[in-house]
């Protein structure tokens, strides 16, 4: 299997996660932060820069696990050693239907 081939899928999902991650990111962010800037606690300039900093903390932290409960608790990817594009296809999609 040449993975030349599948640059493209390659590509296509980055794309996809992370425009998942900056909505999911999005969303977390207005639910912890709206009521607080709403009500005047903190401006909107520094609930971004706290909400920037951890944030980044968090998925820098618990990326990895995240990932590896994926890889190991939800699918077993030995199963796909021989149709590895299968796989790449199954998680693109996956992520599309998000």
């Amino acid at each position: 299997m040449a993975m030349d081939e599948y640059l493209w899928m390659v590509i296509l999902g980055f794309i996809i996660a992370f425009i998942l991650a900056f909505s999911v990111g999005a969303n977390d962010v207005a639910n912890s932060f709206g009521t607080a800037v709403g009500s005047g606690v903190v401006t909107l300039r520094q609930a971004c820069i706290l909400a920037s900093i951890f944030e980044t903390t968090g998925s820098v932290l618990l990326g990895a696990k995240v990932g590896e409960t994926i890889r190991k608790g939800i699918i077993d990817v030995n199963l796909y050693n021989e149709t590895v594009e299968t796989l790449m296809a199954g998680e693109v999609s996956a992520m599309v239907g998000k």
